[in-house]
């Protein structure tokens, strides 16, 4: 028995006999991943900081593949989801390089050569291989299943209305796409682009469907307004800027 097997022990043996107060997490006295069982027996409650030094001590009481698996358990104890109050005191940067490194090495070994689950397939690396691969994200079977992704997203939504947005979030949100925040901002579209973007919109139309859709949407509601002050007329905000404001002066003075 070494000295971290004797470390761990003790750990273990005084947790068993005590009675502890305040925040703690269960712990496997066998790791389940080397076999152990979810009995009482194999049950002990430690702090946050025992069961962090608990979890050390196992990758230094392992060899192999038992010794991976305590590497990859002592990566994940710094990860913390609600209701957990991990043990926060700061790991050395060269015992982290350390953990990491050795983890990062092992974890290459057990999928290189034979272990990697392509290995000998020479026709994943064909080129025939190469182009089913594309055919399968790029395909008619691939759209097919996306358009039943799309499907069961809509279906899931149907009858179901969002929250108004508060008019805090609307400000916020405005104030984030604001000048150099904008994704558009700087953006020039040459005259080339402006002329696809025409061809591609022209003659398109509206389903039915869509058209009742808008006008059920926005029927017996009333359209704000706003004054052009050029020809002194109350005009909807939807089309004030496209015939009024800046475009009424340029109408008028033609």
């Amino acid at each position: 028995m070494n000295k971290y097997t004797r470390w761990y022990n003790q750990i273990v043996k005084n947790a068993q006999t005590r009675i502890t107060e305040g925040y703690t997490e269960r712990h496997h006295i066998q790791p389940r991943s080397l076999g152990g069982a979810d009995d009482k027996s194999n049950l002990v409650d430690l702090t946050a900081r025992e069961h962090f030094v608990c979890h050390w001590l196992l990758t230094k009481m392992t060899t192999g593949e038992d010794h991976y698996k305590m590497l990859n358990a002592l990566r994940m104890m710094r990860a913390e989801k609600a209701g957990q109050q991990r043990y926060e005191t700061v790991i050395t940067g060269r015992v982290y390089e350390s953990i990491k490194q050795e983890y990062a090495q092992l974890q290459s070994i057990k999928v290189s050569g034979k272990n990697n689950p392509m290995y000998g397939d020479k026709f994943y690396r064909s080129e025939d291989g190469k182009q089913r691969q594309r055919d399968a994200i790029v395909g008619d079977n691939n759209g097919a299943k996306q358009e039943h992704a799309r499907q069961k997203i809509s279906q899931s939504k149907l009858g179901k209305k969002r929250e108004l947005f508060s008019d805090e979030w609307k400000a916020k949100m405005s104030v984030s796409k604001l000048g150099k925040n904008n994704n558009r901002y700087g953006v020039t579209v040459s005259e080339d682009t402006k002329q696809k973007i025409r061809e591609k919109a022209t003659g398109r139309k509206q389903s039915a469907e869509t058209i009742q859709k808008k006008a059920d949407a926005i029927r017996g509601k009333a359209k704000p307004k706003k004054l052009c002050p050029h020809c002194n007329q109350m005009i909807a905000v939807n089309t004030y800027p496209r015939w009024h404001g800046a475009n009424c002066v340029n109408i008028n003075t033609q």
